[in-house]
């Protein structure tokens, strides 16, 4: 069986289109090392996000649009803000999510990760949390297995 022929379109890493095409058409896209389709690149939309299945898809979907605007598209609604006690100069936002999106009541947690990233910048991302939190730390605690209290002790959160 012959093997296929592969052109180079872009640095992988890099790469906000195509980072592969096969002479049959067929290609691989990627997103700052992730490998996703190509409607993460040309048109993701909270509606597309939210059925995905695969987390790292979401969250190179989300990056993409940006945070700021997936909010405003989801029609996602900012409960409360604290600091992250284990986070210096990190917020925690949870946020009210339609229940149309999920089909269930929940909230996303907005936070800031712990550990830099290799070019140095701190990725944000959003967890799924229960509805009933309020306080964004005990929220971010629950993550953890913690009391809001526990977490609130936290010198550094990694």
């Amino acid at each position: 069986m012959p093997r296929p022929s592969v052109t180079p379109t872009a640095p992988p890493c890099t790469s906000c289109t195509e980072a592969v095409r096969y002479t049959d058409g067929a290609a691989v896209h990627v997103l700052h090392g992730a490998h996703v389709p190509e409607w993460v690149l040309t048109d993701p939309t909270p509606e597309r996000i939210h059925a995905e299945p695969n987390v790292e898809v979401r969250r190179s979907a989300i990056e993409r649009i940006g945070w700021a605007r997936y909010i405003v598209r989801a029609g996602l609604s900012l409960v409360s803000s604290a600091p992250d006690p284990g986070n210096p100069d990190s917020e925690l936002q949870p946020y009210d999510v339609p229940l149309a999106l999920w089909g269930r009541p929940t909230r996303l947690l907005l936070a800031v990760n712990g550990s830099v990233e290799p070019d140095g910048h701190r990725r944000r991302y959003g967890l799924s949390v229960p509805a009933h939190f309020d306080d964004p730390v005990a929220a971010a605690g629950w993550s953890y297995g913690l009391s809001g209290e526990h977490y609130a002790r936290l010198l550094r959160r990694t």
